[in-house]
């Protein structure tokens, strides 16, 4: 009775997680300190390849070296991902004289591999190795070694590949972002690279990405309260740019919402204009930064909405809502 009652606690379960968990990162940890020339070399021969980098491997190498090619070609390496044993059967044709290609390989001794080595070899390929066996095949084909050896798998019979490949994965990330370090790879190169999702908005969504050109909300300096009501009611931003005659797409000053409260708090708002209510001066941004970096001034400033300009002329504007809708913060 104990132990079903345990089981449905999730005890094993949880035992089980948490073991796996700090296999991984005792595996991390003492990979981190043992890192050192190899992996300098490592960084140093793929920035200074003439070619690509292959990543390769198979099994469960294989879909570590699949993610290993693709974070390489989103931070500035270009890569490709070869699984070994199709490149047995034509896909070698991608591989030229001048590659890097990074195996990957627990035994260093994985068949379709280990057949690979001699046609990498004869093309002309630096080879770079990760696996755990210093004199397999593949470590003593390749000119650098990656040691990827752990104590022991979190799988309880030490079979299935799982801390190993855990730490495959790291280490190539490591080597990413070495390399992003080593060429001076900047945010603006990662937007070029990854122009969707949420990452993609965030590094490349300006505030001329959101401005509705339909909802442009501005009155006369000298507009009667009841016309400023209406404009800011169909423009739902909470307020409106006031402009001057003859300037009538140069911003001279911004009514809020809680501009009208505090005149409504002071007694009677009759006969009072835009121009009696407005704030002058109001601060702008240009049409062409950053939405998150426009969402966090925002932020900082405790406003809700800002107006918008380019090249000095009145475009539209963003509302704080708009980036946290969109997920620019």
């Amino acid at each position: 009775m104990a132990k079903d009652y345990d089981n449905i606690m999730g005890t094993r379960e949880l035992t089980s997680g948490k073991r796996t968990l700090a296999l991984a990162a005792k595996a991390l940890e003492g990979a981190s300190q043992n890192l050192g020339n190899p992996f300098v070399q490592a960084v140093q021969r793929i920035s200074e390849c003439s070619g690509k980098v292959v990543v390769s491997g198979v099994g469960k190498s294989a879909h570590v070296a699949a993610k290993i090619a693709a974070t390489f070609n989103s931070t500035g390496t270009k890569a490709l991902f070869l699984h070994a044993g199709e490149a047995l059967h034509g896909d070698l044709g991608a591989v030229e004289a001048g590659d890097c290609v990074l195996c990957l390989s627990k035994s260093g001794a994985s068949d379709e591999v280990v057949a690979l080595l001699p046609a990498l070899q004869k093309r002309g390929c630096t080879i770079l190795a990760m696996t755990a066996v210093a004199d397999s095949p593949l470590a003593l084909s390749a000119a650098i070694v990656l040691d990827v050896a752990v104590e022991e798998e979190a799988c309880p019979w030490d079979l299935a590949p799982t801390t190993s490949t855990s730490l495959q994965l790291a280490l190539g990330d490591a080597l990413a972002v070495a390399l992003m370090e080593h060429s001076g790879f900047q945010p603006d190169d990662f937007a070029a690279n990854h122009p969707a999702g949420k990452l993609g908005k965030m590094l490349t969504w300006t505030l001329a990405s959101l401005v509705d050109p339909q909802r442009k909300p501005a009155v006369p300096w000298t507009a009667p309260l009841d016309h400023v009501l209406k404009v800011m009611s169909e423009g739902r931003y909470g307020a409106t740019v006031v402009v001057k005659d003859g300037r009538p797409e140069t911003p001279a000053g911004i009514i809020t919402d809680g501009d009208l409260r505090r005149a409504l708090a002071q007694g009677s708002v009759e006969g009072l204009t835009a121009g009696d209510l407005a704030s002058p001066a109001p601060q702008t941004m240009k049409a062409d930064t950053l939405a998150r970096e426009a969402a966090s001034w925002m932020q900082r400033q405790g406003i809700s909405q800002v107006v918008v300009v380019k090249e000095e002329q009145y475009v539209g504007m963003v509302h704080l809502h708009d980036c946290l809708r969109e997920g620019l913060t």
